[in-house]
């Protein structure tokens, strides 16, 4: 019996949550009973029985810590995994533009897949490559390669090696922990980039003082390694996309095309410092209408709303950035933004397809993230409060994911969030100065706890379990907070009129818009 993405896939969500029905799992994985069934005794023929899943009627335990699941990913050899004709493709791609010609009566013999497949799979790779500009190319006795469009071709790469690869703490490129036989190979075919390519790629960022969260560094990183190796054998970007929004130009290559390419990656990035993208008046009316549409149909005034449209701004200009390009960064947070926030989401979903879909293309993630921006300002015009907590969040998920969860949180209670960490940059946790470590992930959380961070999980969706689990811990509620009216009179008494405005704003962002 083998292991197929789909099982880990499983392993790692029932794992996560520790308990889950089967119904449970049929609406999130869109699978049948008896699949999800299958699966998990899959999974249990290669633990031992103190480790296996617990599968009753209705429900399936997990038995599990991360840290076992991951050894138990790493123990997998190639011969037990059944790859997909998409991993399949995956894996025929970086060796496409890694080596000159790939020979894939070769490639299907190394992970052990028949040679009839290799003929089903080759009408699925023609079609596939079809679709994003490029075509298969044979050589004659020398094998196969793809041409076509190049940047297409980095960016689909760029999307496959980014997914098996992580950043230390030395800055240095490693293979992802819970990567899988496949993955593992392809890290290992692709490790040349990381050895080979000094990138000054770090000393530019720190130059342009430009900063990504971890998931869009490595996406930049591995973008601007594949393209200096692909540079160096001629391989050469020779036309552009054209974009609604011009980014920024940013010169790191030296040459026109290479620039824009590269300009236009790290436009499309979730960018921990200064945005970069430049103000658009189409998209700006268009940001401006959302905002408006939105706040003529909900209980609250947007006080913030100038602030609201800046950001509407900036992810909009990023989903033109990432859709142009072909890619995005999934995050299961988005998974239940329809049910949490129906009404919300139907006045975005709404405005789109009748004002936004003739323009671009907006996924149902997208809209999600949108409606999760919106209801951030939501809170954000109803919360009041002071003497708060000090709180690092430790999480995968991007800057507009995590600012909705902190914003929920300062609804709720005096919180004040100093920082965001993804799981692999918790070595900087010395530099921050916070009260409570806070999670959203149950896999988080037991690594943490393994690592000896104390922390607190919670539902992501701020629920009324969590609620009074706060409370119990002795976070202030921000509904019971008031302020001391001789305190706060004098100290404004002290700021000149002409400063009032901004001293409020600054010091007192819960109180003042």
């Amino acid at each position: 019996m083998t292991i197929n993405s789909f099982d880990l896939y499983l392993a790692n969500r029932i794992q996560e949550k520790q308990r889950m029905t089967i119904d449970q799992l049929v609406k999130k994985l869109e699978r049948s009973p008896a699949t999800i069934r299958r699966s998990v005794q899959s999974i249990n023929e290669y633990l031992p029985k103190e480790d296996q899943f617990l599968i009753t009627d209705s429900t399936v335990v997990s038995q599990l810590s991360y840290h076992t699941l991951i050894q138990f990913i790493q123990s997998l050899e190639l011969m037990d995994f059944a790859a997909s004709v998409e991993e399949r493709f995956e894996y025929f791609l970086t060796l496409s533009i890694l080596y000159p010609s790939v020979n894939l009566s070769n490639l299907y013999e190394k992970i052990q897949v028949s040679q009839s497949t290799k003929k089903k799979d080759r009408i699925f790779f023609k079609e596939t490559l079809e679709k994003h500009g490029l075509q298969l190319e044979a050589l004659r006795g020398k094998g196969t390669t793809i041409v076509g469009d190049e940047l297409a071709f980095r960016i689909l790469v760029t999307k496959i090696l980014s997914k098996t690869i992580e950043i230390n703490a030395q800055s240095e490129i490693i293979p992802r922990q819970a990567n899988t036989p496949l993955q593992n190979l392809i890290f290992a075919e692709a490790q040349k980039l990381w050895q080979d390519n000094a990138s000054p790629l770090t000393t530019f960022l720190k130059e342009q003082q430009l900063q990504f969260n971890y998931t869009a560094t490595k996406f930049l990183f591995t973008y601007t390694y594949l393209s200096i190796e692909r540079l160096a054998r001629e391989h050469t970007i020779e036309e552009m996309h054209e974009f609604i929004v011009a980014p920024p130009v940013y010169h790191f290559f030296q040459t026109q095309l290479e620039d824009q390419a590269f300009s236009s990656v790290l436009a499309s990035l979730d960018n921990d410092g200064q945005a970069i993208y430049q103000t658009n008046s189409f998209i700006h009316q268009l940001a401006t209408q959302l905002a408006d549409y939105v706040e003529e149909r909900i209980l609250t005034t947007f006080y913030t709303k100038e602030s609201l449209i800046q950001e509407l701004e900036h992810y909009l200009s990023k989903c033109l950035f990432r859709n142009r390009l072909n890619f995005d960064f999934y995050d299961n947070k988005l998974d239940d933004v329809k049910l949490e926030f129906s009404f919300l989401f139907q006045l975005v979903e709404y405005f789109y397809e009748t004002q936004l879909a003739a323009s671009f293309r907006l996924d149902e993630y997208q809209l999600s993230t949108l409606t999760l921006l919106f209801r951030e300002h939501v809170l954000k015009n109803k919360i009041a409060g002071r003497n708060r907590k000090k709180i690092m969040i430790v999480t995968n998920s991007a800057k507009e994911k995590s600012d909705f969860f902190a914003q929920q949180l300062s609804y709720y209670f005096d919180t004040e969030v100093v920082g965001y960490l993804n799981l692999h940059e918790i070595h900087r946790l010395s530099a921050f100065k916070f009260d409570h470590l806070i999670t959203f992930s149950n896999r988080i959380s037991s690594i943490l706890t393994e690592s000896s961070y104390p922390n607190i999980k919670l539902n992501y969706y701020l629920h009324e379990e969590d609620r009074k689990y706060l409370m119990k811990l002795n976070f202030s509620l921000n509904s019971q907070r008031k302020l001391i009216s001789e305190d706060f009179t004098k100290e404004i008494s002290a700021v000149p009129s002409e400063q009032l405005k901004d001293f409020l704003q600054k010091y007192y962002s819960d109180f003042f818009v």
